[in-house]
């Protein structure tokens, strides 16, 4: 038996405690089986979720997970996970693993909706955060007044082509860019992304 499991993004400027039953921006819907539904109720309200409720700023970190990219997501999450009152996190903090790939669209919907700020780490179009510049492409009325984009750049004109190498991904990338204007911040060393982290309020 499958039931249908909805959520409603609400405008920014409003911050539920919880994720909401409701329509999804698009009027897309989720089907999800209960154990699926149950999954991520648990996820999404345990105590990291009620980590993030009590902050006064709330930093959702989308980007590369693995290799020495997930490692600098991480550093940026540690950064600003270190600032007074604020806290930082990822989707994959939230228990979902690979064997939930149903839960990660609405688990990110939820998390979206309660961050400050969404913070894309980007350095290439290699893996599954890809999906992700199409969720913020779809949503980008929504995210435009919240979205910063940490974007790597190479000088190696060649490797820049080679790791941005994706059409739909490419033209997702320069909508948001355009959508956020100033808060896209392009970063080569470390040291430099350090310095875009310490941009962002």
């Amino acid at each position: 038996m499958v039931t249908g499991f909805t959520l409603e993004v609400k405008p920014r400027g409003t911050r539920p405690s919880q994720p909401v039953d409701g329509e999804l921006h698009d009027d897309a819907t989720l089907s999800l089986t209960p154990e699926q539904h149950q999954r991520l109720k648990d996820g999404l309200h345990g105590a990291r979720f009620d980590d993030v409720r009590r902050a006064s700023r709330r930093y959702l970190v989308v980007g590369s997970g693995s290799g020495e990219s997930g490692e600098r997501r991480r550093r940026v999450c540690t950064r600003l996970n270190d600032r007074r009152d604020a806290v930082a996190f990822r989707l994959e903090e939230f228990g979902f693993d690979a064997d939930d790939l149903d839960l990660w669209a609405p688990a990110f919907e939820a998390l979206s909706v309660q961050a400050t700020w969404v913070i894309g780490v980007i350095e290439d179009f290699d893996g599954g955060h890809v999906w992700e510049l199409g969720y913020l492409y779809r949503q980008q009325t929504s995210v435009r007044d919240v979205l910063w984009l940490l974007k790597r750049v190479y000088d190696d004109p060649e490797i820049q082509r080679a790791q941005y190498e994706n059409g739909i991904a490419a033209s997702h990338l320069a909508a948001l860019e355009t959508a956020v204007g100033e808060r896209v911040v392009e970063w080569s060393t470390l040291d430099e992304l350090d310095s875009a982290v310490e941009r962002i309020p």
